[in-house]
């Protein structure tokens, strides 16, 4: 069950590593991030709880897990924000 966890985490972020260097503008790459940080990030986190049980490393795994799936969206945002400012200047003028 470990090794499965282990296996689907690194499979999407090999995805989406693939799907960052696909051409295309960083509006359509910044999609490709979503699923290292939430289906990667669970599943290695689900697979710590598995092996180290809720003790201080599951916790600690939970919470890391639980901050990058929040972090995500709004980094996703604050980078398309900032490559459209680079693009256009700034939005308020």
């Amino acid at each position: 069950m470990i090794a499965t966890l282990l296996a689907i985490g690194a499979a999407a972020v090999l995805l989406s590593a693939i799907g960052v260097l696909a051409p295309g503008t960083v509006y359509r790459r910044l999609h490709y991030l979503a699923p290292a940080a939430t289906i990667g990030v669970a599943a290695v986190a689900v697979a710590i709880v598995i092996a180290e049980g809720f003790g201080q490393m599951g916790i600690k795994a939970l919470l890391t897990g639980a901050v990058l799936f929040v972090m995500n969206p709004i980094l996703t945002h604050a980078t398309a924000r900032g490559a459209r400012t680079h693009e256009r200047g700034r939005w308020d003028r």
